[in-house]
């Protein structure tokens, strides 16, 4: 953990580099209190570890030792080397709202960033002013909506005919990074491995009849005790809900937990069958997030997203 001296803050606050996880928890108690912005606890130290490089960056008040505001920023590279920053977790508790120590914190990483391609997914309210003020213009038509099913609402469905669903092994894992190629042309096989092996991760791998991986998914038991199906990619719909189907069958103990939440492309017209699927149509549903860049956009096959990865580093 550094101090950062530079960001002309105001006084009393101290800007620090990669804080350790005691004020990680602290932000995260805000953002599941404010924000229904929910994590694994591994997820810090997995962004620590399986990004080229990380940084994240929070503003601490003195007098009390509690965090105030956060923004971290993240390096990948895709199949022919080129960089993607990606930015997330930009949060400040209510108090300081309007201080204009966030908006320091965003623009100290956006100075890493300099002239390279950068992306983040813009909040509703947030995604004129991304596009406006730091150059965030590029981004498609369409939201990213956030699907929400009580969990005493959840059915578990019938595995359709012609599919092997199975927990991930050995002998899997290049295939399954083979198959995210296909997804993202980013080079993060050692972040989904990391990803999908981590505590709180129930993952599987689907296969169709002829022995072809075509797709994987993952139930994140998360804090806010919540259940988060992120990523779910998959060829078809058929094939989405065996994953499903497999899934949800994994989870201890699901009664204990709240909700099921989702967080998905909107041009995947399959995903409301699947979510209708799962809960007897008893789920909701809103706009969340724009995915916006700033030099070049990147595409995805939509139609295979069921679920977002995560909306802080994982563009899809």
């Amino acid at each position: 953990m550094g101090v950062t001296t530079d960001l002309n803050v105001p006084k009393g606050i101290k800007v620090v580099l990669n804080p350790t996880q005691e004020y990680f928890d602290q932000f995260q108690e805000w953002i599941t209190e404010t924000e229904r912005w929910n994590y694994r606890r591994t997820e810090y130290k997995l962004w620590c570890t399986a990004f080229e490089k990380f940084w994240l960056y929070m503003a601490i008040d003195e007098e009390n030792d509690e965090c105030v505001s956060v923004v971290s920023l993240a390096l990948q590279r895709n199949s022919d080397g080129k960089k993607l920053y990606s930015i997330g977790n930009y949060y400040c508790v209510p108090e300081w709202r309007g201080r204009g120590v966030s908006n320091k914190l965003f623009v100290q990483v956006m100075k890493h960033v300099g002239k390279e391609n950068c992306t983040l997914f813009g909040a509703v309210k947030m995604s004129p002013l991304y596009a406006t003020r730091f150059n965030f213009a590029l981004m498609n038509e369409f939201w990213h909506m956030f699907a929400d099913i009580d969990v005493v609402d959840l059915v578990i469905p019938a595995m359709p005919n012609g599919f092997t669903c199975k927990k991930i092994e050995d002998n899997d894992w290049e295939k399954l990074h083979e198959y995210d190629e296909t997804i993202c042309d980013l080079d993060r096989r050692k972040f989904m491995k990391m990803n999908l092996s981590v505590a709180g991760t129930i993952a599987r791998i689907v296969f169709n009849e002829s022995g072809k991986i075509v797709g994987f998914g993952a139930i994140k038991m998360a804090t806010g005790n919540e259940l988060i199906m992120s990523p779910l990619y998959a060829e078809t719909l058929d094939a989405a809900t065996a994953l499903m189907s497999t899934l949800l069958k994994g989870i201890p103990a699901i009664l204990s937990f709240s909700s099921l939440i989702t967080i998905y492309p909107d041009v995947n017209n399959d995903v409301p069958r699947l979510l209708s699927l799962i809960s007897n149509n008893n789920y909701e549903t809103h706009q969340a997030y724009r995915h916006q860049f700033t030099e070049e956009m990147m595409d995805f096959p939509q139609h295979k997203i069921y679920g977002t990865d995560e909306i802080s580093h994982s563009p899809c």
